[in-house]
């Protein structure tokens, strides 16, 4: 079994972030729209949230976290789960929303699996912080899906 920095693993979902940023400003240059602008504003406003509590982790923390070694690190099932996420022009807001949760809700599965594996504390500390901070994103995000159906459906009744 591989072993794995805890630094490397931050680094690889930094890159997931990274792709799913650039896939849907990739789209909302091509297609002009409105709903994939806003869900790759929503992105990048969660980006800088995960950065911020990151650098504030690392503040807090004694040295040598993130040099934690760890033996499992799902990779495979995890490169499996992010891969499967393809952003296109033609996605309607619902559809972008739908791979944008189960982009967390992979994050979130990363995280626990971490979380459930590190026999150090501030690891385990650390991935259930995060996995907690990607739980209420796809509990805001569904919120938000929900209000906006609401009024998509109320606005239909009044036409």
């Amino acid at each position: 079994m591989a072993y794995h920095k805890v630094q490397d693993i931050l680094e690889l979902v930094e890159s997931f972030h990274r792709q799913m940023r650039q896939a849907l400003d990739r789209v909302s240059q091509e297609a002009n729209s409105d709903s994939v602008e806003w869900l790759s504003q929503q992105l990048r406003q969660h980006e800088l949230h995960w950065q911020a509590a990151l650098s504030a982790y690392e503040k807090r923390v004694a040295e040598g976290v993130l040099d934690t070694w760890l033996q499992y690190f799902p990779d495979e099932e995890v490169h499996r789960q992010i891969d499967s996420i393809v952003i296109k022009r033609e996605m309607t807001l619902e559809e972008l929303t739908d791979l944008s949760i189960r982009f967390r809700q992979a994050l979130i599965d990363l995280y626990e699996t971490l979380s459930q594996a590190s026999s150090a504390p501030r690891v385990h500390e650390l991935f259930q912080q995060l996995q907690e901070y990607e739980q209420a994103v796809a509990a805001q995000q569904s919120l938000k899906q929900q209000d906006s159906e609401l009024v998509e459906s109320r606005s239909d009744k009044h036409s």
